[in-house]
């Protein structure tokens, strides 16, 4: 009987032995694309986590250096480029749907002026003819709003 008590104690004194050293860390933050683009990312990267109730994204500490490197190519990523805030739902539906077509990531970001959409051209060329296509679809659009109004 002390032998097999002895074992057990040995087995769970192993297995959290497995985790000294580690525990969990969290965070959280207040911009839902950010925190989309990073569950995606860590999912890719194949760096276990979890989101709580209170919707902080928790994670092992034995993983905080991936983590890091992971949440700053984000910022990096999400931050200048080109921000582009169009007053109407069509012709942001355009520029996403233009975006995607070019094989280009976009950003939305909801703000308290409206929505606007950030996105990172690989040249001063690309940007121009992104910008070109939207221009034109939305004088196009008008005009069409137009004529249907009979104005």
């Amino acid at each position: 009987m002390l032998r097999e008590i002895t074992v057990v104690v040995a087995s769970v004194l192993g297995v959290a032995g497995c985790f000294v050293g580690e525990g969990e860390n969290g965070f959280k933050d207040s911009r839902p694309e950010f925190v989309q683009e990073l569950k995606v990312a860590l999912a890719a990267s194949n760096v276990p986590f979890r989101v709580d109730a209170e919707g902080f994204i928790r994670y092992s500490s034995s993983h905080e250096a991936a983590i890091t490197r992971i949440k700053e190519r984000l910022e990096k990523e999400m931050s200048g480029g080109i921000s582009l805030k169009l007053e109407d739902q069509e012709s942001r539906d355009y520029l996403k749907s233009l975006l995607a077509s070019m094989g280009l990531k976009y950003w939305v970001q909801p703000r308290s002026d409206g929505e606007w959409i950030l996105w990172h051209p690989q040249s001063k060329k690309q940007e121009e003819e992104v910008m070109l296509k939207v221009a034109e679809h939305s004088v196009g659009s008008k005009r069409a709003k137009s004529a249907a109004t009979g104005k």
